[in-house]
């Protein structure tokens, strides 16, 4: 590949360095009230809001990896804290040997139920309030194409 086809524009640049600290302040904005109001830190309410999706409770951690788009080594990480601090519980998948099932408690369930409604009000304060409903829908649209194209991407790692 030659160095023109691999090198971003300048819009596209200032388009991707703005994504990246956009998110950056977005995480940790909306995830500072959480943290210090309710001790649930970014990582235990993304585990948590998948995991409390469905009403049986029990999910593959496999199925979960795929959700968060982590690795297998940060969920297995993650679990273990929050397992330690009785948000989650970890059981042998009956159906393969090879696999585990994870569900959130009920200390879990009531620490993001409690937690929700803040940190809702805090993504609508600090995003999409000033979005119109036409962006909103755009950005939808955006996000939802290039998860599609990374999960098909067959030649990542």
């Amino acid at each position: 590949m030659d160095e023109k086809s691999i090198s971003l524009s300048d819009t596209e640049t200032q388009a991707w360095r703005g994504l990246l600290q956009m998110n950056e302040l977005l995480v940790s904005r909306t995830n500072r009230p959480i943290q210090n109001d309710f001790g649930l830190s970014e990582a235990d309410c993304a585990v948590l809001t998948e995991l409390t999706q469905d009403p049986e409770g029990w999910m593959r951690i496999s199925d979960l990896v795929g959700n968060l788009g982590w690795e297998r080594s940060r969920i297995s990480h993650q679990l273990g804290r929050m397992a330690k601090r009785g948000l989650a519980v970890r059981k042998q998948y009956a159906a393969d040997r090879r696999g585990a099932l994870v569900a959130a408690t009920g200390k879990g369930r009531s620490a993001i139920t409690v937690a929700a409604p803040r940190h809702t009000e805090e993504i609508s304060r600090l995003f999409f309030d000033h979005l119109s409903p036409r962006q909103i829908v755009l950005l939808m649209e955006i996000t939802d194409r290039i998860i599609k194209v990374i999960r098909a991407d067959t030649t990542a790692p």
